[in-house]
């Protein structure tokens, strides 16, 4: 097993001039980013950080947010990467539980760095890329004095490298951690599966590296392999599509709904996507009809992958030769164990509906402080628990509901209970409930369904405002309507399921 430091030093020394990152236009080589690494991670230790130690980074989708995961990585400090679009609540949740007090930023973010110290929550020390701010140290400053060698610090399997804050099921976020050694099982599989050759790929990035798909799946894989990363700040189809014709790229990762915007733009006299050996997809469902034309028009196979934060990179895939099952994610890659199970954890039958369970050494770390949830989603023996589905007579995994009650919106993971947590704080609101429509291009739309208080009548755009305000743009409800009861189950619960009904037979009010 390699640790991720020893792998960038690797292919630092193997293939130095190599470029690892390219993006607008700026090429970062293997060892000029090692060293930038190195400066940086001197900087953090010079601030206090040790092995173990959560360091924040809260940057737009850009090179220097893999130079600061890195830099954690050479310290055996933990790299938590933020997501540009949290806000004043997200961010004080994630920086108190870390107890992180090295907080990597910019511009972009600063306005809520600020917000969160006025409200009491404590950040020793915040470093400003590209820029100076008032209460913030110049990261670019500090790393020109420093040095651009530093020890590896020697880490275990066991040692978490890389903490991803999701929204729980709770309304708070929790942690995934991704061990060392959850994080090289994952690579080492998924390169067997895309067939990668050391020295020889080029992956196109149009992912957030601060989000695990794009960090994982892209930054860290591309560097298991010595390969480039082609890296788009964020989705723009005709870059995308010129990125690819232009540097060649063998690789691509992303969302159902980018493919969806590739094959809308796709112009075979403009575009040549010839060097593309593979294309996978996940996050959400890909209508069968997707994935035939794809294939189809541009030439290149999209496969479905299943995987989670938990697990650090998919561990099911469509097999990229042999049968193949519409509908079907696949079958396990790698080391990884796949079973179904009934709601008292034994084995159910061949196409019969249970809960989904992973098992291998992809598995990661649990969820950070946070002993209750851990203990229930990961089991003693090594399994985690996951979606709704069931494995058919070869082994073909199906997935059919979600055991979380989670919208899937564009590739994000958004959950109800977050939402709604704060919708109550809304003085019109009396009940409330989101759910998720349908939408071609996202797949799913988060709404907001309410019951207003009486003599109130708040506006659909105050309510999307109010929420916009304090949690990311994507979770917030992209319509609302009004009922005048919920219809509620015999526990007093909220029948959802009722109300995607109504929307679909027009019964719920739009709110104007």
């Amino acid at each position: 097993m390699q640790t991720l430091a020893e792998m960038l030093r690797t292919a630092a020394r193997l293939v130095p001039e190599r470029p690892y990152i390219v993006s607008d236009g700026a090429t970062l080589n293997y060892v000029a980013f090692d060293r930038l690494a190195a400066r940086l991670a001197n900087v953090f230790r010079d601030l206090g950080v040790v092995k173990g130690d959560v360091v924040g980074l809260y940057l737009p989708s850009e090179p220097m947010l893999a130079v600061g995961y890195f830099a954690c990585q050479k310290l055996g400090a933990i790299a938590a990467p933020m997501s540009v679009m949290q806000r004043d609540r997200e961010v004080s949740t994630i920086v108190t539980r870390t107890g992180m007090r090295v907080l990597l930023t910019s511009l972009e973010t600063w306005s809520v760095v600020q917000s969160v110290r006025k409200a009491g929550v404590r950040i020793d020390t915040a470093l400003l890329v590209r820029g100076e701010a008032e209460g913030a140290l110049s990261a670019e400053a500090l790393m020109r004095e420093a040095g651009d060698s530093i020890e590896d610090t020697p880490c275990r399997p066991e040692d978490t490298a890389a903490l991803f804050f999701t929204s729980g099921t709770t309304g708070e976020p929790k942690g995934a951690m991704q061990t060392q050694g959850s994080l090289y099982a994952t690579l080492r599989d998924m390169a067997v599966y895309n067939g990668f050759r050391w020295n020889a790929e080029t992956l196109m990035c149009a992912l957030p590296l601060f989000n695990n798909f794009g960090a994982t799946c892209m930054m860290n894989l591309s560097l298991f392999v010595g390969g480039t990363m082609i890296h788009l700040d964020r989705w723009d189809t005709d870059r995308v599509l010129d990125s690819i014709t232009k540097h060649k790229a063998t690789f691509m990762a992303g969302s159902p709904t980018m493919f969806v915007f590739m094959l809308r733009a796709f112009d075979k006299s403009r575009h040549d996507l010839s060097s593309l050996k593979i294309a996978v997809t996940g996050g959400a469902p890909v209508a069968p009809n997707i994935l035939a034309q794809f294939k189809r028009e541009v030439g290149t196979p999209l496969l479905q992958i299943y995987g989670a934060t938990e697990v650090s990179g998919y561990v099911v895939g469509e097999p990229p030769f042999g049968l193949q099952k519409a509908g079907s994610t696949g079958t396990p890659i790698g080391g990884t164990t796949i079973d179904v199970v009934d709601d008292d954890g034994g084995k159910v039958a061949a196409g019969t509906i249970g809960e989904v369970r992973v098992q291998g050494d992809v598995v990661g770390g649990g969820y950070w402080s946070d002993k209750e949830t851990t203990a229930r989603v990961f089991t003693k023996d090594g399994w985690l628990s996951g979606d709704l589905g069931y494995l058919d007579e070869d082994g073909y995994l199906f997935i059919v509901d979600r055991k979380k009650d989670v919208i899937i919106s564009g590739g994000f993971n958004i959950y109800p209970l977050e939402v709604e947590d704060l919708l109550y704080q809304h003085p019109a609101i009396a009940v409330c409930a989101v759910i998720g429509l349908p939408d071609a291009d996202k797949g799913e739309l988060p709404v907001a369904v309410l019951v207003p208080k009486p003599g109130a009548s708040p506006s659909k755009a105050e309510i999307i405002e109010f929420c916009r305000r304090q949690i990311s743009a994507y979770k917030a409800p992209r319509d609302v309507f009004s009922v005048a009861e919920m219809p509620l189950g015999p526990s007093g619960k909220i029948l959802k399921r009722t109300l995607r009904e109504w929307a679909a037979e027009g019964r719920l009010q739009q709110v104007q």
